[in-house]
C-alpha cells in the first residue's frame, strides 16, 4: 500500500482567514501558493511578490508584468468617470481643519481612568439639551406594508429579513412625508430628482419610485452590487442612471437631466461613517441651485473619520479633539447587544445605573478592566452617537438648513434607527 503525504498536498482552500465571515476564503489557491489571486498580495508569499492592486479597482490584484495588458481589458475601465461633467475629484471632502491629523487608537490603549472620565463626560452630555429633539414617527401600519408588498414578496410567504428591511424602507418614506408636513412644504415630491448615495442594490430608490412615478433617480455606489432595482426601473421604463463612483468625487449638479427638475432629495439608507459627511457636503453644494431635502438613515459611527467629519467645530467645543476616535469606538456599544433582552426602555432602571456610575465609577473596576452594566454601556454608546450626530446637524444648520432627527423604527427592527432630515428652500 502506498502512503500519501497529505501535508505536502496543496490546500483545498485559500489560507486567508476572512474575519467578517469567521472562516477561511473558499477560493482555490494559486499554483505554488497557499493563497488565492485575491489575497496573495495581502500576505508575504515569494511566489506572488509581483502582485499589485489594479490602478482602476484596488479590490483585485494583478501581476506587475501583465499590468499594461490588464488595463486594456479590466472590467473597471468602463467606470472611469474622470471626463464626465459630474466628476470633480474630492469635491465632497470637507475643507481641512486646523487640527488636521488624529491617530485612531483602540479602546484597549486607554487607561481605565481615561475611559472612566470619557464615559462620565458622555453621560453629562446626554443630560444636556440637544441641538434638536429626537422625534418618534408613526409606526408602520399593515396597510403601508401591503401597499409596497409587490416590491419585496413573491409567492405566499416572505422571510423575516425581507419583512424587516421592507419595514425600514416604508418607515423612511413615511418619515420624509412627516418631516415635510412639519415644515409646511410641498409633500407631493413631484418634479424631484432622488439621489441615493451608497445605493447598493438601489432598494430605497425603488420604494420612492413606487410612491412617485414621474421622478429622476440617480444611484451612486463605488462597489459593484447586485443591481436588483435596476431591472425594476428598466421594466417600469423609468428615468434613472447608475454611477459606479466614489461619493467624494460626484458633483451632483453636473448629472445629465438634473436641470429638468426643480427639487432634489438625497435619500440614503445606512450610509456608513464618513460617507454620511460627504453626502451632507454634497447636499450643501446642491442647495445653492435648487430646493434640497436630505434623508439619511445614520449608521456605523465607529467608521467615522476626523478628516471627513463635518462637525469638527461643534465637537471641539464639547470634547478634546483627541477624544474623537474614542467616542467613535464607544458608539459601537449602542449596537453590540441583543437589545430586546435589555431594559433600555425602562427609564427608572437606566436612571439608577447611571447614578450609581456617576457616584462611584471606581466600583465598576474589576482587576484591570472597567465592567459596566449592559444598559449603561448601551446608553453611553447612544450618547457617543448623539455627539457625532449633533455635530453634523450643527453643520447643516450653519448652512441654512432646517434640521430634525427621527427615530423611524423600533430598535427590535434595527438598532441603527435614527434618521437625519434636512431641508433648505431654493430662496434661502
Amino acid at each position: 500500500m502506498v502512503e500519501t503525504d497529505i501535508t505536502s498536498a496543496p490546500p483545498v482552500y485559500c489560507a486567508h482567514y476572512v474575519e467578517r465571515k469567521k472562516r477561511r476564503c473558499k477560493l482555490t489557491p494559486l499554483k505554488h501558493s497557499t493563497y488565492c489571486a485575491e489575497h496573495a498580495a495581502h500576505h508575504k508569499d515569494s511566489s506572488n511578490a509581483d502582485q499589485i492592486p489594479c490602478p482602476l479597482d484596488p479590490a483585485h490584484f494583478i501581476s506587475r508584468s501583465k499590468l499594461e495588458q490588464h488595463l486594456k481589458v479590466c472590467n473597471a475601465r468602463k467606470y472611469d468617470h474622470s471626463s464626465q461633467p459630474y466628476f470633480k475629484e474630492n469635491v465632497n471632502v470637507p475643507p481641512p481643519h486646523e487640527i488636521r491629523t488624529l491617530k485612531r487608537e483602540p479602546l484597549s490603549k486607554l487607561s481605565i481612568q481615561e475611559l472612566i472620565d470619557t464615559c462620565l463626560e458622555l453621560i453629562k452630555y446626554g443630560a444636556i439639551s440637544k441641538i434638536c429633539e429626537l422625534k418618534d414617527t408613526e409606526p408602520v401600519s399593515d396597510e403601508d406594508i401591503d401597499h409596497y408588498r409587490p416590491l419585496f414578496q413573491k409567492g405566499d410567504k416572505v422571510g423575516s429579513s425581507a419583512l424587516r428591511h421592507a419595514t425600514q424602507q416604508v418607515a423612511l418614506v413615511n418619515t420624509l412625508a412627516e418631516f415635510q408636513k412639519s415644515i409646511s412644504t410641498d409633500t407631493s415630491l413631484s418634479d424631484t430628482c432622488f439621489v441615493e448615495l451608497g445605493a447598493g442594490s438601489g432598494k430605497l430608490s425603488q420604494w420612492f419610485h413606487h410612491k412617485v412615478n414621474d421622478s429622476f433617480f440617480v444611484l451612486v455606489d463605488r462597489q459593484m452590487c447586485r443591481k436588483k432595482a435596476d431591472s425594476y426601473f428598466k421594466k417600469q421604463k423609468s428615468n434613472f442612471v447608475r454611477l459606479k463612483m466614489d461619493i467624494k468625487d460626484i458633483d451632483v449638479g453636473g448629472v445629465p437631466d438634473l436641470d429638468n427638475y426643480k427639487k432634489i432629495c438625497f435619500a440614503c439608507k445606512h450610509l456608513c461613517g464618513g460617507a454620511t459627511d460627504m453626502a451632507l457636503v454634497s447636499a450643501v453644494q446642491s442647495a445653492q441651485l435648487r430646493e434640497t431635502t436630505v434623508l439619511i438613515a445614520l449608521c456605523c459611527h465607529h467608521l467615522c473619520s476626523w478628516d471627513l467629519y463635518t462637525g469638527k467645530d461643534y465637537f471641539i467645543k464639547h470634547f478634546k479633539p483627541q477624544q474623537f476616535y474614542t467616542l467613535s469606538s464607544l458608539s459601537a456599544w449602542a449596537t453590540c447587544f441583543k437589545l430586546e433582552t435589555m431594559q433600555i426602555d425602562d427609564k427608572e432602571v437606566l436612571k439608577n445605573v447611571i447614578q450609581k456610575y456617576q457616584n462611584n465609577p471606581e466600583s465598576f473596576i474589576q482587576g484591570e478592566h472597567l465592567v459596566l452594566d449592559r444598559n449603561l454601556q448601551w446608553y453611553i454608546g447612544r450618547c457617543a452617537k448623539n455627539v457625532l450626530n449633533d455635530g453634523r446637524a450643527q453643520f447643516m444648520l450653519n448652512n441654512g438648513f432646517r434640521v430634525q432627527f427621527y427615530r423611524y423604527v423600533n430598535v427590535s427592527i434595527s438598532p441603527e434607527n435614527t434618521s437625519l432630515l434636512c431641508f433648505k428652500s431654493a430662496a434661502t
